[in-house]
């Protein structure tokens, strides 16, 4: 178990390369379409931070990026983000601790599986919403895993770094 000073550093490290990751979503990634979708990395975050953190860290780092998400970006329904992010980063979690070791491969079945839970869920709303979803939802969720996947590598590397650096005893 870490110290609270390592604890803190720990976070303070993962908030700053959370922060990375937001600029880069504004500044960059937001002004780029493919097959009619932006990239999205906030979905990728989540699961590769449950992946390397366990069930309860993953759920709380979620929630928080959730939150952030919700003020930030547009959705159908209010707490969109808030809501499903925490849902993927346990999976995320629980993944990787039972079925497969943290890394690259794990980073993109959990990321995949990230953007599905969130695809699902918009389709659920829209669904109840009275409006068709499921044959677009599905399309939606291809393309975005398409244009995004290849964000798991950065994210992978710096949040495998963090990691490093702050469970040297582990």
């Amino acid at each position: 178990m870490l110290a609270r000073n390592e604890t803190i550093f720990k976070w303070a490290l993962y908030a700053g390369a959370t922060a990375v990751f937001f600029l880069l979503q504004g500044a960059l990634l937001q002004r780029i379409t493919l097959w009619g979708v932006i990239p999205f990395v906030f979905p990728i975050l989540v699961a590769v931070l449950g992946m390397y953190e366990g069930p309860l860290p993953a759920s709380v780092y979620a929630l928080t990026v959730g939150v952030l998400c919700d003020l930030l970006l547009p959705a159908s329904i209010p707490c969109f983000y808030t809501l499903i992010f925490p849902a993927a980063g346990l999976c995320a979690a629980l993944i990787s601790q039972s079925l497969l070791p943290a890394g690259f491969l794990c980073g993109v079945v959990t990321s995949v599986l990230s953007f599905l839970l969130t695809d699902a869920f918009h389709c659920v709303v829209l669904w109840a919403g009275g409006k068709a979803a499921w044959a677009a939802g599905a399309q939606v969720f291809l393309r975005e895993v398409c244009v995004s996947i290849l964000l798991v590598v950065p994210v992978v590397l710096l949040f495998s770094a963090v990691f490093r650096r702050t469970h040297l005893d582990d």
